[in-house]
């Protein structure tokens, strides 16, 4: 049986590429890699695989006598994050490349990445939504779910804001940037953790064309959905907003419990059910809204009605977009991924409450 790990000559450009039945993509990807890269760079690629039944790894191996190719097989870990970060402890370069096996991100973008950094860059991010860029055929559902995981991540870290593709699993990072930081990524994006957790001088983002699978199967289901979305409230919780949040879902149930409440009572009364859906829901709001006022936000505001008449607009926004994403998601989880009703309301709430959260965080109560 071959050894776990095949050292290669220390280079200047490491390509992590973290792989999980990809022996069909594999040497495709090589080949097109070292193309790109052989005449100008000295490079290595670094295969992190998670010991594939279809023996990806034996492919990398095989790779290995005709190309700069280290392989690294696991077989007591397994996720695409932990095998870009133990791709960044095996590679030898100074600057890091990490993209997927599958062929959507394309080695002629490689180029494009490198040759972006100067003294200030540190981090160069390939992007689906800038000029250049294109998510190709992605469905409807997808490029929603791809829009929305990227507006939830914005609202929460300010620090993100002004970059497009925050699901981009396709970058370049100087080596030193990740040196010594306290990176625990969940699931299949690591970009979030480098961007929070890091330091780092400047970020940019470069264009490319998102392209369709050649071979094997998507990663993508609803695991990596409620992934992403434990992963966003962990972070939430390191950044110390984990009481505030309990707070919050505390005061939600509240307010919950008074919209079904007034609306039962309401049709028991003879009301129209519209008109009584409306009063129940605008009275929800407004007692969501006063008890975090008194409770949750209390040190966001002086009590005077001038520090709260804002707020109080502002939270009738945040939680209209909110049933717009709880409707949106179970809509899309139901009728095009065709989940059930019951979970796919499940998510819906889940992310209208990380939204609403985030939202009278940043927007509602945020002061310069």
């Amino acid at each position: 049986m071959a050894s776990e790990l095949t050292q290669a000559a220390s280079p200047r450009v490491s390509v992590i590429v973290p792989t999980y039945n990809e022996r069909e993509n594999l040497p495709t990807l090589v080949e097109a890699v070292d193309a790109q890269l052989s005449a100008e760079y000295d490079y290595e690629i670094v295969v992190v695989d998670d010991d594939s039944p279809d023996e990806t790894w034996y492919v990398a191996e095989s790779l290995s006598e005709d190309y700069p190719v280290t392989v690294v097989r696991r077989r007591d870990e397994f996720g695409l994050s932990t095998a870009v970060m133990r791709g960044f402890e095996t590679a030898n370069g100074s600057l890091l490349v990490v993209m997927d096996a599958d062929l959507q991100h394309p080695p002629s973008a490689i180029p494009s990445l490198l040759a972006a950094f100067d003294d200030r860059i540190d981090l160069v991010i390939g992007s689906r939504y800038i000029q250049g860029g294109s998510v190709g055929e992605f469905s409807l559902a997808r490029r929603v779910l791809s829009r929305g995981a990227n507006i939830l991540a914005t609202v929460i870290f300010p620090q993100t804001r002004g970059i497009n593709d925050l699901q981009s699993g396709f970058f370049a990072v100087r080596q030193d940037v990740i040196e010594g930081a306290d990176l625990a990524p969940e699931g299949y994006k690591i970009i979030l953790e480098i961007l929070i957790k890091c330091e780092y001088d400047q970020v940019i983002e470069v264009g490319y064309e998102f392209r369709q699978r050649v071979a094997g199967e998507s990663k993508l289901g609803l695991g990596t959905i409620i992934t992403y979305l434990r992963h966003l409230l962990e972070m939430a919780n390191d950044s110390g907003r984990s009481g505030q949040f309990l707070r919050f879902c505390i005061v939600g149930i509240v307010g919950t419990l008074i919209n079904v409440g007034l609306f039962y009572f309401l049709l028991r009364n003879d009301t129209f059910y519209l008109l009584a859906g409306v009063v129940a829901a605008e009275t929800s709001v407004v007692a969501n809204f006063s008890l975090n006022t008194l409770w949750t936000f209390r040190s966001e505001h002086d009590g005077t009605l001038a520090s709260i008449a804002g707020p109080f607009v502002k939270d009738h926004l945040v939680r209209s977009v909110g049933i717009g994403l709880n409707l949106g998601t179970l809509f899309l989880l139901t009728g095009s991924f065709g989940l059930s009703e019951i979970v796919g309301q499940a998510c819906g709430i889940v992310v209208a409450i990380l939204w609403n959260f985030t939202g009278n965080t940043h927007l509602v109560w945020y002061r310069n």
